[in-house]
């Protein structure tokens, strides 16, 4: 049974986080569900697992008989296609297409010869005699698992991420070790929701630190005190106060090493999430928080709790951590170290007066930029880095971090970055960079072009409205204005406590307004990924608000989204249908460049674009067809009179959109012919779309209406061109390397069209 061990099964979702899940080696029909974590990398996952896996074993020694391996396991993704299927009149029906799906399996070779093979997300498990049949077993059991289900019951089969089985030891799970009548002692209470920072400070992987060891910190005090003082660090994001914790702890390991008589306290690091992991049942994560004060009663120890806010937020019981651990910290039973930014202190200040009571506070202050490039010259040095900077080079990257990454402070986003370029040198190879390589170092690390952040690069507001037009059709006047958005961000005269630009596009349905924000987020970060789209049709019911501030793990939020990506676009589309709640955001957006989530803390906005869409106006006048326009002042004054004068004048520019042009429709029509013709399926063979010209015509009227714009359009080409391709294709698997005629039925095209080319014609209106 020694060489047994546990097997984790990893699933990485869109956001990049990770579920990560432990697979029975066998089951009964009655048996509980493994334990599993959801969290931001495998440490954490392993973490929390850890806590779960010791919960459960508390409740039953014998439980983890069933979760442990002997035969080594291994991950592989297939793709099977099915039949799709639906319900009509309670009978299923099934289609004649077949849907291509991703499906991940683990196998493992048995002592006979034969495979065991599992599906974790469905809980399936059987036995292979041979793995060459798993993908036919596995789409027959898709197919089956499918017949009689909603249509929409095929994404529950979606292939989200990368899937992988990892091998895990967590160590003292050894059977002789657990007595599920024995309660958990004290310092097993500490091991199992955080770690001792003191006594990994001094080893070699011990992250290294840039700071004179010689300064006197106002902390040592605290720490020489009998027993020690709670702390709470207060500053801004990426100004150190998790590297001041852990010097602190370095210092007290060097202390004890040298003096051997005088005690010295240790530090526990934990958080609110590791406290309450796996405490599901009412009462079970009050009960440990006595006991982790119970193990800390005057002990004289830290326990390192990250960050206040996490402590105060409430629990689903409406309770909070903090109500437990500050009165004991209050009465110096326990001592505490906690972290906040001025913000957070404040609103503390205002809301839980008591809570700060308990602490001495520690502000941290933010290097000056001057001081940067020597502390991110050392910082190399203490790394051992691959990639020297040159001087002039260092201060053109402390000017980058300072003008377009001001959602967080120095020296933190400096030594990410460093971090982060340190990833991407050649192993082995030493490199230097000089100003314009360290600028276009920058320019991949935040998406920026270089035109915008290097000043040797010039970028005029034409050049920009042009690369804006290459995507929008028909909008010259729009794209002009955006572009001196563009233009005055990299001249750097945009206001430093506000977005980057609030932009309200208004204007009819389908004439380029969303098109418009897409370009925008190319242009300005790279990919159309970096926009943030809020349908605010979604939004329209009273507490919608609260919706765009939630927080948490597996939440898409506006806030946390903007919090892991403060460089986007943010689009709020159709405006004018947002509750008022809504308004009463964007004011703080607007006017000040942040929003407060629901545990408190500020979300910034000030490398943002904002831009809304809206239809305000329009529906006053009838459609009248193509190129029909009301003028600017009509669009103003729908929108003055539906917006509060404090969120109009918040605005940097109200941009009207024009309707269309015969001649914006065709070249539209090329557009989107343009990006069908690129498709992967066409250029693996080597296929060439041709389309004539009555044909691109008969695309451009009926692809617009009056009402709808050119949005129709892209529909059309999928159903008029592209389905008949698709169905020509797949019909003969060897059409490689000729022309695919597109032409209008009765045309003087078809008509001249050779035997040949026929057979491969795409006929319009036929």
């Amino acid at each position: 049974m020694s060489d047994k061990s546990l097997r984790v099964y990893f699933s990485i979702h869109h956001d990049g986080r990770l579920t990560g899940r432990l697979l029975p080696a066998w089951a009964r029909f009655f048996d509980e569900p493994g334990p599993s974590a959801y969290g931001a990398n495998e440490a954490e996952v392993y973490a929390l697992l850890e806590t779960r896996v010791r919960q459960m074993l508390l409740d039953d020694a014998s439980a983890m008989e069933r979760f442990l391996w002997e035969e080594p396991l291994q991950a592989k993704t297939l793709t099977v296609e099915i039949h799709p299927q639906t319900t009509h009149k309670k009978r299923p029906v099934i289609g004649k297409a077949l849907v291509p799906l991703k499906l991940t399996y683990v196998y493992g070779k048995l002592e006979s010869g034969a495979y065991r093979v599992l599906v974790p997300r469905f809980g399936w498990s059987f036995v292979l005699e041979e793995l060459s049949i798993a993908r036919e077993v596995l789409q027959n059991a898709l197919a089956t698992a499918l017949l009689g289900e909603h249509p929409k019951g095929l994404y529950d089969f979606r292939h989200e991420g990368e899937e992988y089985v990892q091998s895990w030891d967590p160590g003292g799970l050894e059977p002789s070790q657990r007595n599920s009548d024995t309660e958990e002692s004290h310092p097993e209470v500490l091991e199992q929701i955080g770690e001792e920072m003191t006594s990994r400070a001094l080893g070699s992987r011990a992250p290294s630190l840039v700071y004179d060891a010689d300064t006197l910190e106002p902390w040592r005090v605290y720490v020489l005190r009998q027993p020690p003082r709670s702390i709470l660090f207060v500053g801004g994001p990426g100004v150190g106060k998790t590297a001041q914790v852990m010097k602190m702890a370095r210092w007290i390991a060097e202390r004890r090493r040298e003096d051997k008589e005088r005690q010295y306290p240790k530090i526990w690091r934990t958080s609110a999430e590791r406290i309450v992991a796996g405490m599901v049942y009412l009462g079970m994560w009050q009960e440990r928080c006595l006991k982790i004060i119970d193990a800390l009663s005057y002990e004289n120890h830290y326990l390192y709790v990250d960050r206040l806010t996490s402590l105060l937020a409430p629990q689903p019981d409406g309770s909070s951590i903090g109500d437990l651990l500050l009165p004991a910290a209050l009465n110096e039973e326990i001592s505490l170290i906690a972290e906040c930014t001025e913000a957070e202190f404040e609103r503390c200040q205002r809301r839980f007066p008591e809570a700060l009571r308990a602490f001495r506070v520690i502000r941290m202050e933010e290097p000056a930029s001057t001081q940067m490039p020597e502390l991110m010259r050392r910082y190399q040095e203490t790394r051992r880095s691959r990639v020297s900077i040159h001087p002039m080079g260092l201060r053109q990257l402390v000017g980058h971090l300072e003008m377009f990454q001001r959602d967080t402070l120095f020296p933190g986003k400096a030594f990410r970055f460093l971090d982060w370029l340190d990833q991407q040198a050649e192993r082995g190879k030493a490199k230097t960079l000089y100003p314009r390589d360290a600028s276009e170092a920058y320019a991949r690390y935040t998406g920026l072009p270089l035109q915008l952040i290097s000043d040797e690069i010039p970028a005029e507001q034409s050049t920009l409205s042009a690369q804006l037009a290459q995507g929008v059709i028909g909008q010259a006047r729009a794209c002009e204005q955006a572009a001196g958005v563009l233009s005055r961000f990299k001249a750097g005269l945009n206001d430093p406590d506000k977005p980057v630009g609030t932009l309200l596009f208004v204007g009819p349905t389908g004439v380029g307004k969303t098109e418009l924000s897409k370009q925008l987020a190319r242009t300005l970060f790279g990919h159309e990924d970096r926009m943030i789209r809020l349908d605010m049709s979604e939004f329209m019911l009273p507490g919608s608000a609260q919706r765009l501030m939630e927080v948490g793990p597996g939440i898409t939020s506006l806030a946390e989204r903007v919090r892991q990506q403060p460089m986007s676009l943010v689009l709020f589309d159709e405006i004018e249908k947002a509750h008022p709640e809504i308004f009463d955001l964007l004011l703080g957006i607007l006017g000040e460049g942040r929003l407060t989530d629901s545990l408190g803390r500020l979300v910034d906005f000030r490398m943002t674009v904002i831009c809304m869409t809206s239809n305000l106006g329009v529906e006053q006048s009838e459609p009248m067809g193509y190129g029909a326009e009301r003028g600017s002042g009509d669009f103003l004054r729908a929108v003055r009179q539906a917006f509060r004068p404090e969120l109009f004048n918040r605005i940097d520019h109200v941009i009207p959109f024009r309707r269309l042009s015969e001649e914006d429709v065709l070249r539209i029509v090329d557009l989107e012919l343009e990006k069908a013709a690129s498709r992967a399926g066409l250029l693996r063979r080597k296929l060439r779309l041709v389309v004539e010209s009555d044909a691109r015509a008969w695309l451009a009227r009926h692809g617009y209406d009056p009402k709808l714009g050119a949005r129709p359009l892209k529909r059309l080409i999928e159903a008029k061109v592209m389905a008949p391709i698709a169905v020509k294709l797949s019909a003969d698997a060897a059409l490689e390397g000729a022309m695919l005629p597109v032409v209008v039925a009765g045309s003087p095209a078809e008509q001249q069209l050779a035997p040949d080319f026929r057979a491969l014609a795409t006929v319009l209106g036929a």
